[in-house]
């Protein structure tokens, strides 16, 4: 079988190299510096116990130049980077190409599945402790190398699986083809995350957990947390993790660190999300406690969050809307005045509703009809002279995403114009949460919204501040004991945002560096 693996580091370089040494037709999919040291010299292995390294000729490529059509391909990348596999896996797969991913992160199998609905992806994990030494040498700290991989539906099961896992064995590599490998891979996942979350809290390496002490016995605490999650998701452990994982950190050099702690201690992307904050979110989704992942989610979420309302932000659609509006009215026979209609800029359908009820009376069938007739109307402009985005506004976002900064919408539109709007305008990439005020008991000017903003970034609100356009969101941030910023877009009406810390007119080049200054106060 062919096999191409996208990454070459600590764990698809050993892969690879093990692969290759045994035979087997491997490209290694690699770049940079790492790359063209193997082309040139080879890849090398240093084994912490083996005082003779040994290097040996690999293939290896970037994704650009790699021209053949793999049977089989490992996926070895950081979780933060898997999307960029996406269009790679789609030029060089076959129909019957099986994808198996191996990252540190649970769920990525199921993630990348719906990216490639046209393939096989399985689930699956690997247990190594190794990385990239230099250019073109590796460094692997302890004896167990293992894959478990597996389909997470019997009818997806192919006989090509056992001849994977035969090519492993024949490599040197201990593999599994798991027949529950949710649970499995939930099991390597109670290892990972604990260790490299634990290990960053407090600053410790292997041979700090492998004494008595808080770092073990946070890691202990982490582990069970996950224990009773996989409980909850109906996977239940069938052995004692904390036992097991201990066991595995007995083997490790104790100078050992992770792969997440030495990226974040050298300014690297880190997969904190995928294996810290993800947790948080599953103990949330799942309804099971997890303080041990909190308290150290609160601690290493330094980064901080801006949340954008939308319209009149990021979109310049109060002029649209207010002619919507003005048009369906006009459908009934009614003049829509614009100081009837200004005290609902900032906040929901429900209070323009409301507004038309006590003005003109109860106009509209129910609410579904009004927001229909609202879409169609909105529908019809659109398609005729195109979204009004807000000059400027994408090169803001880029700025601030590539700063670090958590970003959120917090809107008072309903949660699918939201999504769909920025969907449409390619903004979307730059949010990690989309809150509608809709959903909210209490929409702006209520605190709810950017509250509920602030908790799906897992940030604390005071980490946060709002960028607004209308005198009820700027309560609403007040409220939430937020910062505000003002963008005052002279379309919006005559809004006022007396507290605000920051006031900008249009967005340009300078406006994130403005942004920036003023969060760091």
């Amino acid at each position: 079988m062919q096999y191409a693996i996208i990454g070459a580091g600590g764990t698809g370089g050993v892969v690879g190299y093990f692969m290759t040494k045994a035979g087997k037709d491997v490209t290694l999919i690699a770049r940079g510096r790492h790359l063209e040291a193997m082309k040139e010299h080879g890849l090398a292995l240093e084994r912490l116990w083996d005082p003779n390294p040994e290097t040996i000729a690999v293939k290896a490529t970037d994704m650009e130049h790699y021209k053949e059509q793999p049977d089989v391909i490992l996926v070895c990348v950081k979780g933060y980077s898997l999307e960029d596999t996406v269009p790679f896996i789609r030029r060089v797969a076959k129909p019957d190409t099986i994808v198996i991913p191996i990252l540190n992160i649970y769920g990525t199998g199921a993630k990348l599945q719906k990216e490639l609905p046209e393939l096989l992806v399985t689930d699956g994990c690997i247990y190594v402790s190794a990385n990239i030494k230099e250019p073109g040498v590796l460094v692997q700290h302890g004896k167990i190398l293992r894959i478990v991989y597996g389909v997470r539906e019997k009818a997806d099961w192919r006989p090509e699986l056992e001849e994977i896992r035969q090519d492993f064995a024949n490599s040197a590599i201990d593999g599994i083809l798991s027949e529950n490998i949710r649970r499995e891979a939930l099991e390597k996942f109670s290892y990972v995350s604990p260790i490299g979350a634990a290990g960053l809290y407090c600053n410790a390496v292997a041979g700090d957990f492998q004494e008595e002490g808080a770092p073990r016995e946070l890691f202990c605490s982490m582990i069970q947390e996950i224990a009773a999650l996989a409980d909850a998701m109906g996977v239940p452990f069938q052995k004692d993790m904390v036992d097991v994982n201990l066991h595995i950190l007995s083997n490790l050099a104790p100078e050992t660190t992770t792969s997440m702690q030495r990226d974040v201690m050298a300014g690297k992307p880190s997969e904190i999300d995928g294996l810290v904050y993800e947790v948080v979110r599953m103990g949330k989704l799942y309804g099971v406690p997890v303080p041990s992942y909190t308290k150290v989610a609160n601690r290493l979420s330094e980064k901080k969050g801006i949340i954008f309302d939308m319209d009149g932000v990021l979109v310049n659609t109060e002029p649209l809307h207010f002619r919507c509006w003005q048009e369906v009215l006009k459908e009934d026979g009614i003049t829509l005045d614009y100081e009837i209609y200004k005290p609902c800029i900032g906040s929901t359908r429900e209070v323009f509703r409301q507004l038309m009820v006590d003005a003109y009376g109860d106009i509209f069938e129910d609410y579904p009809t009004m927001n229909r007739r609202m879409e169609e109307k909105k529908k019809e402009i659109v398609e005729k002279e195109g979204f009004p985005q807000c000059e400027g506004i994408r090169e803001v976002l880029e700025k601030l995403h590539q700063e670090g900064y958590l970003l959120a919408v917090g809107s008072s539109s309903p949660e699918d114009v939201i999504q769909k709007v920025l969907k449409d305008l390619d903004l979307a990439q730059y949010f990690s949460a989309f809150i509608s005020g809709e959903n909210m008991a209490h929409p702006k000017p209520a605190p709810d919204t950017f509250l509920a903003a602030a908790e799906a970034l897992l940030l604390d609100p005071s980490a946060c501040m709002v960028v607004e356009d209308s005198t009820n969101g700027g309560k609403a941030a007040k409220a939430a004991g937020m910062s505000c910023v003002w963008f005052h877009n002279p379309d919006s009406g005559d809004q006022q945002i007396p507290d605000a810390v920051l006031e900008i007119s249009s967005w340009d080049p300078s406006s994130a560096e403005k942004i920036m200054k003023v969060s760091e106060q």
